[in-house]
Protein backbone atom coordinates (compact mmCIF):
# COMPACT_ATOMS: atom_id res chain seq x y z
CA UNK A 1 0.00 0.00 0.00
CA UNK A 2 1.47 3.65 -0.87
CA UNK A 3 2.49 5.64 2.38
CA UNK A 4 1.88 9.07 2.31
CA UNK A 5 4.24 11.46 4.50
CA UNK A 6 4.35 15.58 5.55
CA UNK A 7 6.33 17.93 7.34
CA UNK A 8 7.74 21.55 7.42
CA UNK A 9 11.31 22.60 7.76
CA UNK A 10 11.95 25.08 10.49
CA UNK A 11 12.49 27.87 6.98
CA UNK A 12 8.39 27.46 6.21
CA UNK A 13 9.04 24.60 3.62
CA UNK A 14 6.33 22.05 3.18
CA UNK A 15 8.11 18.52 2.38
CA UNK A 16 5.56 15.83 0.81
CA UNK A 17 6.07 12.15 0.24
CA UNK A 18 4.71 9.09 -1.35
CA UNK A 19 6.09 5.54 -1.32
CA UNK A 20 4.73 3.43 -3.92
CA UNK A 21 5.34 -0.09 -4.48
CA UNK A 22 6.45 -1.98 -7.21
CA UNK A 23 8.38 0.50 -8.62
CA UNK A 24 12.11 1.60 -9.30
CA UNK A 25 12.05 5.34 -10.18
CA UNK A 26 11.27 8.29 -7.94
CA UNK A 27 9.24 11.40 -9.23
CA UNK A 28 11.07 14.93 -7.74
CA UNK A 29 9.72 18.20 -7.67
CA UNK A 30 9.05 21.67 -6.68
CA UNK A 31 6.15 24.36 -7.19
CA UNK A 32 6.42 27.89 -6.08
CA UNK A 33 3.66 30.62 -6.07
CA UNK A 34 5.18 32.88 -9.04
CA UNK A 35 2.37 32.03 -11.86
CA UNK A 36 2.05 34.25 -14.20
CA UNK A 37 -0.62 35.65 -12.47
CA UNK A 38 1.81 37.89 -10.14
CA UNK A 39 3.56 39.37 -13.34
CA UNK A 40 3.44 43.13 -12.39
CA UNK A 41 0.96 44.58 -15.20
CA UNK A 42 3.51 46.14 -17.29
CA UNK A 43 5.78 43.20 -17.17
CA UNK A 44 3.63 40.31 -18.76
CA UNK A 45 5.93 37.48 -19.47
CA UNK A 46 8.37 38.59 -16.55
CA UNK A 47 6.94 34.81 -14.69
CA UNK A 48 7.59 32.74 -17.79
CA UNK A 49 11.20 34.23 -18.74
CA UNK A 50 11.95 33.78 -15.25
CA UNK A 51 11.01 30.11 -14.99
CA UNK A 52 12.60 29.72 -18.74
CA UNK A 53 16.09 31.03 -17.17
CA UNK A 54 16.23 28.59 -14.34
CA UNK A 55 18.26 26.57 -15.52
CA UNK A 56 20.49 28.50 -17.82
CA UNK A 57 22.78 28.42 -14.75
CA UNK A 58 23.43 29.29 -11.07
CA UNK A 59 26.26 30.71 -9.28
CA UNK A 60 27.59 27.29 -8.70
CA UNK A 61 27.01 26.22 -12.25
CA UNK A 62 26.89 26.94 -16.09
CA UNK A 63 23.76 25.86 -18.27
CA UNK A 64 25.90 23.16 -19.50
CA UNK A 65 27.09 21.81 -16.54
CA UNK A 66 23.31 21.41 -14.92
CA UNK A 67 22.13 19.48 -18.60
CA UNK A 68 26.04 17.42 -18.86
CA UNK A 69 25.47 16.43 -14.48
CA UNK A 70 21.43 15.63 -14.78
CA UNK A 71 21.59 13.85 -18.07
CA UNK A 72 24.81 11.92 -16.60
CA UNK A 73 22.37 10.78 -13.63
CA UNK A 74 19.65 9.50 -16.19
CA UNK A 75 17.45 12.26 -15.07
CA UNK A 76 14.20 13.41 -17.22
CA UNK A 77 13.69 16.58 -16.00
CA UNK A 78 12.10 20.31 -17.13
CA UNK A 79 10.31 23.23 -15.97
CA UNK A 80 6.99 24.16 -16.26
CA UNK A 81 4.15 27.13 -15.44
CA UNK A 82 0.55 28.19 -14.74
CA UNK A 83 -1.43 30.84 -13.70
CA UNK A 84 -0.56 30.35 -10.07
CA UNK A 85 2.52 29.03 -9.99
CA UNK A 86 6.56 27.47 -11.20
CA UNK A 87 7.44 24.04 -11.20
CA UNK A 88 10.63 21.87 -11.69
CA UNK A 89 10.29 18.47 -11.94
CA UNK A 90 12.33 15.45 -12.69
CA UNK A 91 12.13 11.61 -12.93
CA UNK A 92 15.14 9.16 -12.03
CA UNK A 93 16.53 5.89 -10.70
CA UNK A 94 15.58 6.89 -6.64
CA UNK A 95 19.75 5.59 -5.97
CA UNK A 96 20.56 9.31 -7.98
CA UNK A 97 17.94 11.37 -5.55
CA UNK A 98 20.82 12.80 -3.37
CA UNK A 99 23.17 14.21 -6.48
CA UNK A 100 19.61 15.24 -8.47
CA UNK A 101 17.96 17.24 -5.22
CA UNK A 102 21.47 18.83 -5.01
CA UNK A 103 21.27 20.08 -8.28
CA UNK A 104 17.57 21.18 -7.80
CA UNK A 105 18.31 23.08 -4.84
CA UNK A 106 21.20 24.85 -5.89
CA UNK A 107 18.73 25.70 -9.38
CA UNK A 108 15.80 26.91 -6.79
CA UNK A 109 18.04 29.00 -4.56
CA UNK A 110 21.09 30.50 -6.63
CA UNK A 111 19.60 31.18 -10.20
CA UNK A 112 22.23 33.86 -11.94
CA UNK A 113 20.80 35.08 -15.44
CA UNK A 114 23.42 35.06 -17.42
CA UNK A 115 23.40 38.29 -20.08
CA UNK A 116 24.27 35.88 -22.98
CA UNK A 117 22.03 33.40 -22.25
CA UNK A 118 19.55 35.89 -21.75
CA UNK A 119 19.47 36.92 -25.33
CA UNK A 120 19.28 32.99 -26.41
CA UNK A 121 16.15 32.67 -24.57
CA UNK A 122 14.58 35.78 -25.12
CA UNK A 123 15.06 34.81 -29.10
CA UNK A 124 12.99 31.61 -28.54
CA UNK A 125 10.18 33.09 -25.88
CA UNK A 126 9.74 35.30 -28.83
CA UNK A 127 9.79 32.98 -31.35
CA UNK A 128 7.15 31.01 -29.52
CA UNK A 129 5.03 33.92 -29.10
CA UNK A 130 5.15 34.19 -33.25
CA UNK A 131 3.84 30.33 -33.18
CA UNK A 132 1.31 31.24 -31.13
CA UNK A 133 0.06 34.08 -33.52
CA UNK A 134 -0.26 31.32 -36.62
CA UNK A 135 -1.95 29.15 -34.46
CA UNK A 136 -5.57 29.92 -34.07
CA UNK A 137 -6.90 27.03 -31.74
CA UNK A 138 -4.10 28.42 -29.53
CA UNK A 139 -5.48 32.07 -30.35
CA UNK A 140 -9.36 31.03 -29.51
CA UNK A 141 -7.76 30.02 -26.66
CA UNK A 142 -5.75 32.98 -25.31
CA UNK A 143 -8.66 34.99 -26.54
CA UNK A 144 -10.97 33.25 -24.26
CA UNK A 145 -8.71 33.64 -21.56
CA UNK A 146 -8.72 36.86 -22.21
CA UNK A 147 -12.34 37.73 -21.47
CA UNK A 148 -13.18 35.30 -19.13
CA UNK A 149 -11.12 36.52 -16.82
CA UNK A 150 -11.35 40.19 -17.70
CA UNK A 151 -9.87 42.38 -14.92
CA UNK A 152 -8.67 39.47 -13.12
CA UNK A 153 -4.92 38.31 -12.57
CA UNK A 154 -5.62 35.25 -14.55
CA UNK A 155 -6.34 37.50 -17.85
CA UNK A 156 -2.46 37.93 -18.59
CA UNK A 157 -0.86 35.87 -21.34
CA UNK A 158 1.05 33.43 -19.73
CA UNK A 159 3.71 33.68 -22.38
CA UNK A 160 3.82 37.32 -22.12
CA UNK A 161 3.87 40.03 -25.07
CA UNK A 162 6.53 40.46 -27.35
CA UNK A 163 7.16 44.11 -26.49
CA UNK A 164 7.76 43.81 -22.66
CA UNK A 165 10.04 40.06 -23.73
CA UNK A 166 12.13 42.57 -25.59
CA UNK A 167 12.30 44.90 -22.66
CA UNK A 168 13.01 42.34 -20.08
CA UNK A 169 16.81 42.48 -17.92
CA UNK A 170 18.98 39.85 -16.09
CA UNK A 171 17.48 42.76 -13.51
CA UNK A 172 13.97 42.35 -13.53
CA UNK A 173 14.19 38.41 -13.44
CA UNK A 174 16.74 38.87 -10.21
CA UNK A 175 13.99 41.20 -8.60
CA UNK A 176 11.04 38.68 -9.35
CA UNK A 177 12.72 35.49 -7.89
CA UNK A 178 13.75 37.63 -4.94
CA UNK A 179 10.02 38.28 -4.59
CA UNK A 180 8.93 34.83 -4.94
CA UNK A 181 11.27 31.94 -4.45
CA UNK A 182 11.58 31.35 -0.55
CA UNK A 183 10.79 28.24 1.44
CA UNK A 184 7.54 29.49 2.73
CA UNK A 185 5.93 29.68 -1.06
CA UNK A 186 7.54 26.68 -2.13
CA UNK A 187 6.34 22.32 -2.06
CA UNK A 188 8.69 20.25 -2.21
CA UNK A 189 7.25 16.75 -3.18
CA UNK A 190 8.68 12.79 -3.98
CA UNK A 191 6.48 10.19 -5.56
CA UNK A 192 7.83 6.76 -6.43
CA UNK A 193 10.84 4.59 -4.45
CA UNK A 194 11.17 6.81 -1.51
CA UNK A 195 12.87 6.38 1.44
CA UNK A 196 11.11 9.24 3.38
CA UNK A 197 13.37 9.50 6.30
CA UNK A 198 16.74 9.75 3.38
CA UNK A 199 14.59 12.47 1.59
CA UNK A 200 13.71 14.42 5.04
CA UNK A 201 17.04 14.73 5.60
CA UNK A 202 18.66 15.50 2.24
CA UNK A 203 15.75 18.10 2.21
CA UNK A 204 16.71 19.59 5.30
CA UNK A 205 20.83 19.12 4.59
CA UNK A 206 20.20 21.46 0.84
CA UNK A 207 17.46 23.51 1.46
CA UNK A 208 17.58 24.08 5.49
CA UNK A 209 19.43 27.33 5.24
CA UNK A 210 17.34 28.92 2.44
CA UNK A 211 16.02 32.40 4.02
CA UNK A 212 12.94 32.34 5.17
CA UNK A 213 10.18 34.23 3.16
CA UNK A 214 6.99 34.77 2.83
CA UNK A 215 3.89 33.08 0.56
CA UNK A 216 2.83 34.99 -1.87
CA UNK A 217 -0.38 36.70 -1.40
CA UNK A 218 -3.48 34.04 -2.93
CA UNK A 219 -5.61 35.65 -5.79
CA UNK A 220 -9.07 35.87 -5.25
CA UNK A 221 -12.29 34.81 -7.30
CA UNK A 222 -12.55 35.65 -10.95
CA UNK A 223 -15.76 37.43 -11.75
CA UNK A 224 -16.86 36.19 -15.58
CA UNK A 225 -19.74 37.98 -17.29
CA UNK A 226 -21.91 35.70 -19.78
CA UNK A 227 -21.03 36.92 -23.20
CA UNK A 228 -20.34 35.81 -26.93
CA UNK A 229 -17.39 37.75 -28.05
CA UNK A 230 -16.42 37.47 -31.88
CA UNK A 231 -13.18 38.10 -33.26
CA UNK A 232 -13.59 38.64 -37.25
CA UNK A 233 -10.19 36.93 -38.59
CA UNK A 234 -10.09 35.71 -42.45
CA UNK A 235 -9.10 32.22 -41.95
CA UNK A 236 -10.38 28.72 -43.52
CA UNK A 237 -12.10 27.56 -40.41
CA UNK A 238 -13.88 28.71 -37.11
CA UNK A 239 -12.43 27.92 -34.11
CA UNK A 240 -15.41 28.10 -31.07
CA UNK A 241 -14.18 28.28 -27.10
CA UNK A 242 -15.92 28.59 -24.21
CA UNK A 243 -16.05 28.71 -20.53
CA UNK A 244 -18.51 28.96 -17.32
CA UNK A 245 -17.94 28.19 -13.58
CA UNK A 246 -17.96 25.64 -11.83
CA UNK A 247 -16.82 23.72 -8.35
CA UNK A 248 -13.40 24.39 -7.31
CA UNK A 249 -10.95 22.14 -6.32
CA UNK A 250 -11.83 20.29 -2.97
CA UNK A 251 -15.71 20.90 -3.36
CA UNK A 252 -18.09 18.23 -2.89
CA UNK A 253 -19.42 17.62 -6.52
CA UNK A 254 -15.32 17.58 -7.35
CA UNK A 255 -15.95 14.14 -9.12
CA UNK A 256 -19.22 14.55 -9.79
CA UNK A 257 -18.37 17.51 -12.48
CA UNK A 258 -15.03 15.74 -13.70
CA UNK A 259 -17.86 13.08 -14.54
CA UNK A 260 -20.49 15.90 -15.90
CA UNK A 261 -17.68 16.73 -17.83
CA UNK A 262 -17.05 13.49 -19.59
CA UNK A 263 -20.54 12.88 -20.53
CA UNK A 264 -20.29 16.73 -22.35
CA UNK A 265 -17.58 15.91 -24.34
CA UNK A 266 -15.08 13.70 -22.86
CA UNK A 267 -14.51 10.98 -26.00
CA UNK A 268 -16.00 9.37 -28.91
CA UNK A 269 -19.29 8.81 -27.20
CA UNK A 270 -19.61 11.96 -25.31
CA UNK A 271 -22.53 13.71 -26.10
CA UNK A 272 -21.51 17.05 -27.99
CA UNK A 273 -18.85 14.22 -30.18
CA UNK A 274 -22.09 12.20 -31.26
CA UNK A 275 -24.47 15.26 -31.89
CA UNK A 276 -22.16 17.74 -32.97
CA UNK A 277 -19.81 15.42 -35.29
CA UNK A 278 -20.62 11.66 -35.87
CA UNK A 279 -24.62 12.66 -36.60
CA UNK A 280 -24.15 16.13 -38.34
CA UNK A 281 -20.70 16.26 -39.60
CA UNK A 282 -20.03 19.70 -38.55
CA UNK A 283 -16.84 19.95 -37.09
CA UNK A 284 -13.70 18.49 -37.29
CA UNK A 285 -12.93 18.41 -33.49
CA UNK A 286 -15.15 18.88 -30.39
CA UNK A 287 -14.80 18.20 -26.83
CA UNK A 288 -15.64 19.45 -23.40
CA UNK A 289 -13.91 19.23 -20.09
CA UNK A 290 -13.73 20.52 -16.27
CA UNK A 291 -10.58 22.27 -15.08
CA UNK A 292 -10.88 22.88 -11.39
CA UNK A 293 -8.97 26.18 -9.81
CA UNK A 294 -8.79 27.58 -6.27
CA UNK A 295 -12.01 29.06 -5.85
CA UNK A 296 -13.94 28.71 -8.94
CA UNK A 297 -13.28 26.12 -11.25
CA UNK A 298 -14.66 25.88 -15.13
CA UNK A 299 -16.48 24.04 -17.62
CA UNK A 300 -14.96 24.15 -20.83
CA UNK A 301 -16.00 23.72 -24.50
CA UNK A 302 -14.62 23.51 -27.81
CA UNK A 303 -15.34 22.96 -31.38
CA UNK A 304 -13.46 24.22 -34.61
CA UNK A 305 -15.43 23.86 -37.60
CA UNK A 306 -15.72 25.81 -41.63
CA UNK A 307 -16.80 29.35 -41.77
CA UNK A 308 -19.94 27.71 -43.90
CA UNK A 309 -20.98 25.64 -41.18
CA UNK A 310 -20.36 27.92 -38.06
CA UNK A 311 -23.69 28.80 -37.33
CA UNK A 312 -25.24 25.55 -37.55
CA UNK A 313 -22.44 24.37 -35.24
CA UNK A 314 -23.04 27.24 -32.59
CA UNK A 315 -26.67 26.62 -32.49
CA UNK A 316 -26.29 22.43 -32.02
CA UNK A 317 -23.54 23.53 -29.30
CA UNK A 318 -26.31 25.82 -27.04
CA UNK A 319 -28.76 22.75 -27.64
CA UNK A 320 -26.72 20.13 -26.23
CA UNK A 321 -25.30 22.47 -23.35
CA UNK A 322 -29.46 23.75 -22.52
CA UNK A 323 -30.43 20.17 -22.90
CA UNK A 324 -27.57 19.26 -20.26
CA UNK A 325 -28.91 21.95 -17.85
CA UNK A 326 -32.39 21.26 -17.96
CA UNK A 327 -32.30 17.80 -18.24
CA UNK A 328 -29.55 16.28 -16.51
CA UNK A 329 -28.22 12.79 -17.56
CA UNK A 330 -29.91 9.00 -17.47
CA UNK A 331 -28.59 6.60 -14.98
CA UNK A 332 -27.46 4.42 -18.21
CA UNK A 333 -25.57 7.39 -19.30
CA UNK A 334 -23.98 8.22 -15.85
CA UNK A 335 -22.94 4.56 -15.08
CA UNK A 336 -20.89 4.24 -18.33
CA UNK A 337 -19.01 7.06 -17.95
CA UNK A 338 -18.77 7.01 -14.45
CA UNK A 339 -16.58 3.49 -14.97
CA UNK A 340 -14.55 5.31 -18.01
CA UNK A 341 -14.07 8.12 -15.73
CA UNK A 342 -12.88 5.99 -13.16
CA UNK A 343 -10.38 4.51 -15.36
CA UNK A 344 -8.72 7.47 -17.02
CA UNK A 345 -8.19 9.42 -13.68
CA UNK A 346 -6.63 6.24 -12.54
CA UNK A 347 -4.65 4.49 -15.22
CA UNK A 348 -3.44 8.53 -15.94
CA UNK A 349 -2.29 8.60 -11.72
CA UNK A 350 -0.41 5.26 -11.73
CA UNK A 351 3.04 6.67 -12.59
CA UNK A 352 5.16 8.26 -10.21
CA UNK A 353 5.53 11.91 -12.07
CA UNK A 354 1.39 11.42 -11.78
CA UNK A 355 1.55 11.15 -8.58
CA UNK A 356 4.35 13.78 -7.72
CA UNK A 357 1.50 15.89 -9.98
CA UNK A 358 -1.19 14.78 -7.67
CA UNK A 359 0.75 15.63 -4.28
CA UNK A 360 1.98 19.07 -5.37
CA UNK A 361 -1.65 20.30 -7.01
CA UNK A 362 -3.32 18.66 -4.41
CA UNK A 363 -1.34 20.40 -1.26
CA UNK A 364 -1.24 23.43 -2.97
CA UNK A 365 -5.11 24.05 -3.88
CA UNK A 366 -6.42 21.93 -1.15
CA UNK A 367 -4.00 21.73 1.73
CA UNK A 368 -3.77 17.80 1.69
CA UNK A 369 -2.86 14.83 0.17
CA UNK A 370 -4.90 12.13 -2.16
CA UNK A 371 -4.02 8.90 -2.37
CA UNK A 372 -5.37 6.90 -5.68
CA UNK A 373 -7.50 4.96 -3.06
CA UNK A 374 -9.25 7.82 -1.85
CA UNK A 375 -9.66 9.33 -5.40
CA UNK A 376 -11.07 5.61 -6.19
CA UNK A 377 -13.51 5.72 -3.54
CA UNK A 378 -14.74 9.28 -3.97
CA UNK A 379 -15.47 8.69 -7.92
CA UNK A 380 -16.97 5.24 -7.02
CA UNK A 381 -19.35 7.16 -4.50
CA UNK A 382 -20.99 9.67 -7.22
CA UNK A 383 -24.21 8.74 -7.77
CA UNK A 384 -26.60 10.18 -10.55
CA UNK A 385 -28.30 12.81 -8.74
CA UNK A 386 -24.99 14.41 -7.93
CA UNK A 387 -24.27 15.27 -11.00
CA UNK A 388 -27.58 16.53 -12.06
CA UNK A 389 -27.15 18.56 -8.96
CA UNK A 390 -24.00 20.01 -10.24
CA UNK A 391 -25.00 20.92 -13.79
CA UNK A 392 -27.97 22.49 -12.00
CA UNK A 393 -26.30 24.60 -9.92
CA UNK A 394 -23.89 25.58 -12.24
CA UNK A 395 -25.32 25.80 -15.18
CA UNK A 396 -23.13 26.21 -18.69
CA UNK A 397 -25.86 27.62 -20.77
CA UNK A 398 -26.65 30.29 -19.14
CA UNK A 399 -23.42 31.64 -17.80
CA UNK A 400 -21.08 30.82 -20.83
CA UNK A 401 -18.49 32.81 -22.17
CA UNK A 402 -18.11 31.92 -25.56
CA UNK A 403 -15.24 33.16 -28.03
CA UNK A 404 -15.30 32.49 -32.00
CA UNK A 405 -11.94 33.49 -33.88
CA UNK A 406 -12.68 33.22 -37.97
CA UNK A 407 -14.48 34.53 -40.78
CA UNK A 408 -17.88 35.03 -38.81
CA UNK A 409 -19.58 37.99 -37.43
CA UNK A 410 -21.68 37.78 -34.55
CA UNK A 411 -24.60 38.28 -36.82
CA UNK A 412 -23.74 35.53 -39.01
CA UNK A 413 -23.02 32.79 -36.15
CA UNK A 414 -25.62 33.91 -33.66
CA UNK A 415 -28.39 34.54 -36.90
CA UNK A 416 -31.91 36.05 -35.80
CA UNK A 417 -31.22 35.10 -31.72
CA UNK A 418 -28.27 37.69 -31.81
CA UNK A 419 -30.23 40.46 -30.09
CA UNK A 420 -30.94 37.66 -27.09
CA UNK A 421 -27.02 36.82 -26.75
Amino acid sequence: MPEQYKDVLPNGLTVLGERLEGVRSLALGFIVGAGSSYDPDDKSGLAHFTETMLLEGTTNRTSRQISDSLDSLGVSYGTSLDAETIGLSGVMVSSRLEPALEIFADILQNPSFPEDEMEQTRSSILQELRREEDEPMVKVRDLLRRVYYEGHPYSKRPTGEPDVISSLSSADLREYHASYFNPANTVCAAAGDLDWDLFRSLVEKFLGGWKPGTKAPEIGPPHPRPQLYVENQQTQQEHIAGAAPSVPFGHDDYYAAIIAAEILGGGMSSRLFVEVREKRGLVYSVGASYSPGRYQGSWRIYAGTTPERASQTYSVLMEELHKLDSEGVSEEEFRRFQALTRSHVLMAGESTSARLRSLLTSWWYEGRIKPLSYIRERIDAVTVDQVNKVVREWPLSSNLVLCALGPSTKESLVGENVSKV
